[in-house]
This record gives C-alpha cells, structure tokens and sequence, in this order.
C-alpha cells in the first residue's frame, strides 16, 4: 500500500515569531482529499551535559502552554540555516555556562508528528569545562546537576515527563552501555 499524501493547496493562516501554521490541502492514498492543519517549528537541539563524575545537568523552567515549571536538558531552537552542532554548542554555553571536549550525535526525534514537523536534534556532551551562562534576554531557568542515574530513574517513574529530556536520557544511557560493552 502507498502510504503517501500530496499537497494540492497550501494556505498560511498565522505567521508568527517563532511558529507558521498552515491548512494544506492534501490528495489521500485512495484517490479522497483532505484538510491537514500543522504548525512548521524551525526545529531544535537538545543535550545530555555529564561530567566526569556523572552528573547530568539539567534545568528547571517554566513552560507557559503547561503553565507549570517543567525539568529539562538544555535546548534551543534553531536559527534559519543553523547546524544543528553549532545550534547546541551555542545552547550548552548560553544556558549552564560549558563547553564540552567530547560529543556525541544522537541522532533526532519527531516529538508530535500528529501537528508539527519539527525535529529536535540530541547530543550528548562530556568532558565539561565551566565559565558563565548566557540567557536570551527573555530566558529564565534554574540549572542544577542530579547523579545520572538518579535523572534515569525519574525519566522512567515519570517524574521528568519532558519529551526531548526523556528521549535524550535513554539514547545518552544506551549510547554509554554499548561503550562499555565494545
């Protein structure tokens, strides 16, 4: 079976700051149409910082949709253009001050494929060396390092429910267990 759908009509129906959402109109698999409404996201990046002694270092902010503080990695969007390693090199500095000698791509994810195309790129960074954050002029955030087993563990009982943290812990942990088996 074809799974695929063509665009027959595109029409921008909000261009925001960050966010352009679109009503397309879309020829389906059986010969039908359809409305698909999504909102194009520039796409983004997203890290796993550890430091020699194993901690990971994540952020408390809050998030204005969930009207809540929410516990993540590190993150930010991209810019027109951006690669995406420049993207979280840039990110892992602004926001808790590091560089790191050691990188390592962990591939991307999809996080709502039901309305968004963005895709958030993950890292994982090591051998961190600190100096000073700097936030956008709009960012307010609490960094703060947690033993990364300890951040595993409220990854998988549900206490860290971010999308891009959870599936950024969990390729960081398998990425490591397959080093160690090599």
């Amino acid at each position: 079976m074809e799974l695929n759908e063509t665009t027959l009509a595109s029409e921008l129906i909000f261009d925001g700051r960050l966010l352009k959402v679109y009503r397309d109109q879309v020829g389906l698999t059986d010969g039908g149409q359809s409305i698909r409404e999504f909102v194009h996201h520039p796409g983004g990046v997203a890290v796993v910082p550890l430091d020699r002694d194993g901690n990971v270092y994540l952020e408390r902010q809050f998030r204005y949709p969930y009207r809540k503080v929410v516990t993540e990695i590190p993150a930010g969007k991209l810019e027109p253009g951006e690669d995406p390693f420049d993207a979280i090199q840039r990110e892992l500095q602004e926001e808790i001050g590091a560089t790191a000698a050691r990188w390592d791509a962990l591939g991307y994810i999809m996080p709502s494929v039901g309305y968004t195309d963005e895709m958030l790129y993950l890292y994982l960074a090591r051998d961190l060396t600190f100096g000073r954050t700097h936030l956008d002029e709009d960012e307010f955030l609490e960094p703060f390092k947690l033993p990364f087993t300890q951040a595993l563990s409220q990854a998988a009982d549900g206490r860290i429910n971010d999308a891009k943290t959870l599936s950024a812990l969990f390729r960081a942990d398998q990425k490591m267990r397959e080093e160690r088996n090599e």
